[in-house]
């Protein structure tokens, strides 16, 4: 076979294959999907309905209820109206539900001396009230914690204010303290209001901050506090303790106080007190109390 002959062999299959796809693409477009039809056979389904309701029977063996009001939606996709309007409608037939058990006198409420045996034990039940507890706490005792974080951060950023508030009043003080050094070393003074120093002394700061009190004595100095003066009193006022009574040359010196009669003993002298005075017994002396 030629090269001629196998060209026309490959343009032919080329055609075939064109025109199948233009068959094809025309048959899809021919291709029309049939139309749903949504038919409510009403006679058929009231007939059903009627079969199955089995309206002979009473009615606390159907416990059917039929709502009387329809369901009206604004919007049907909001779930939120669409599940309120169900519960509605669910209440409205359970109330309808309790009528029809009263009028039948048909008991639906558990009696006052009504018993029946727990699947779990009281044992049981309270290990998971006391664990239920127990979690409660937990998150109380949680909460009273972040509470107390929250309080402790506010604190400390109180804290780092007033010491911020005073490294910042002591530095502007000494760089007043440094001006008027420079103005006296320079011979101007300048205005009198340029030399005011905003410092509090102790008994503002006690002031301010309540501590001390302020129950001031003759000297204008502030009095010590009760428990301070019964220590004064029983202790002393402070100074030194250790060695108060040793002797020092000065009152080893000093004979102003010596009495010879009254220092003189009879085991150095060698004598005998001839008119010793006996003392009485103890019955003698208790009589003569």
């Amino acid at each position: 076979m030629s090269d001629n002959e196998y060209a026309y062999d490959d343009s032919m299959l080329e055609d075939e294959e064109t025109a199948l796809e233009m068959a094809a693409l025309d048959s899809d477009s021919m291709m029309v999907e049939p139309k749903k039809e949504f038919i409510n056979h009403k006679t058929a389904l009231s007939a059903l309905l009627e079969e199955i309701s089995q309206k002979e029977l009473q009615w606390n063996h159907r416990c059917d209820i039929t709502s009387l009001t329809p369901i009206v939606l604004e919007k049907a996709d909001n779930d939120l109206d669409r599940e309120l309007k169900f519960y509605q409608q669910g209440l409205d037939a359970v109330l309808r539900g309790k009528q029809e058990l009263v009028k039948s006198g048909i008991p639906f409420e558990r009696p006052v001396d009504y018993f029946a045996e727990m699947v779990k034990s009281d044992s049981h039940m309270a290990r998971i009230r006391q664990k239920l507890l127990d979690q409660q706490q937990g998150i109380q005792n949680a909460e009273e914690a972040k509470k107390q974080r929250e309080l402790r951060k506010y604190g400390k950023k109180i804290q780092q204010e007033k010491i911020k508030e005073r490294e910042d009043q002591k530095k502007a003080s000494l760089d007043k303290i440094t001006t008027i050094k420079k103005r006296l070393r320079s011979g101007d003074l300048g205005d009198a209001d340029d030399f005011e120093i905003d410092i509090d002394s102790d008994d503002d700061r006690k002031s301010k901050t309540g501590y001390g009190n302020k129950t001031k004595a003759k000297g204008g100095k502030p009095m010590p506090n009760k428990r301070r003066q019964v220590k004064n009193e029983k202790f002393g006022f402070g100074g030194k303790k250790r060695g108060m009574k040793n002797n020092t040359a000065d009152s080893a010196a000093d004979m102003s106080g010596f009495n010879a009669g009254r220092n003189k003993s009879s085991s150095f002298s060698g004598s005998t007190n001839k008119f010793k005075v006996q003392r009485p017994g103890k019955a003698k002396r208790q009589r003569t109390r």
